[in-house]
């Protein structure tokens, strides 16, 4: 039988990879975005796509007409908790409110690796955006539809965001390992959680094969990336002197030092077992990204 999911965030970095992921799997795929016309350039042939806009509930309502498997995918960039609206918070309450509406049966959603294990970070610090997720969590977990959290290591899909000029630059003392993931081994836990009993109303640290510092990872991806590049060090006062705009300067310094004080632990056992494990090398994945460019 074939597997479906309606999947919001599915033109974002992470969504969009995981999403034709899915299609490469035999999955029927809808994608519920704000412009269908410019989603077409974005994703698959194979994707069903549907208008329709988080901060509209009516809109939500009427794209999940059908669904019963949901995958939500957002992401929000920003650290003030009073503004009125955020996707991972009312965007998220009123796809529940829809969801709970329109009879769906599951709902997935990601979130990192340190919303289910704060003990990780050996500061004691707050990665701020989570006081914004949080909402949207809370209220998936209240909407009484069964629902799966994938917790997320780094994503070695956002090391070439970073990538300028032939040099990536590692900003910080990164000292701690990670244990870097990937889209195409999160679209096989999700792939594998449709339609599966044992993965609702569970929570799944995602982690990848190895541990390394994220120069270490950096370096590893690069080289087969794109091996004429090369790894720079900076600290951390070198965000401020980038010419960024204050707001989003904040943002980079507050999310990379927090970073540099993660210490990940391995905790996947149960998605392993689950779901199943991570298929990907540091060094694989980049040779598969490589292989898109």
């Amino acid at each position: 039988m074939t597997k479906k999911i309606t999947i919001i965030g599915a033109t974002g970095h992470l969504g969009h990879r995981v999403t034709a992921k899915l299609v490469e799997k035999g999955a029927e795929v809808t994608a519920i975005v704000r412009n269908p016309e410019a989603a077409k350039s974005t994703l698959p042939p194979e994707v069903r796509l549907v208008r329709g806009d988080v901060s509209d509930l009516a809109s939500v309502r009427s794209a999940l007409q059908g669904t019963e498997t949901l995958y939500i995918t957002l992401n929000t960039e920003s650290l003030d908790t009073t503004l009125p609206f955020h996707t991972e918070r009312e965007g998220v309450i009123n796809v529940v409110a829809a969801a709970k509406e329109t009879g769906v049966q599951h709902i997935m959603q990601i979130a990192g690796v340190d919303t289910a294990y704060p003990e990780f970070s050996t500061e004691g610090m707050a990665y701020g955006t989570n006081a914004i997720r949080q909402g949207g969590i809370d209220a998936i977990k209240a909407s009484g539809i069964p629902h799966t959290f994938f917790y997320c290591s780094f994503f070695l899909d956002s090391l070439p965001k970073f990538l300028m000029d032939n040099q990536l630059a590692v900003i910080g003392n990164h000292v701690h390992p990670i244990w870097f993931t990937n889209s195409s081994d999160l679209a096989d836990l999700v792939f594998n959680a449709i339609d599966n009993d044992a993965a609702q109303n569970k929570e799944f640290a995602v982690q990848g094969l190895q541990a390394k510092t994220y120069t270490e990872g950096a370096t590893e991806f690069l080289k087969t990336y794109a091996p004429e590049a090369e790894v720079i060090r900076l600290p951390m006062e070198a965000v401020g002197q980038m010419g960024l705009p204050e707001e989003q300067a904040a943002f980079i310094e507050h999310l990379l030092t927090f970073v540099q004080q993660l210490k990940e632990e391995l905790v996947d056992s149960e998605t392993r077992a689950v779901l199943g494990s991570p298929k990907h090398t540091i060094s694989s994945f980049a040779e598969e990204l490589r292989g898109e460019i």
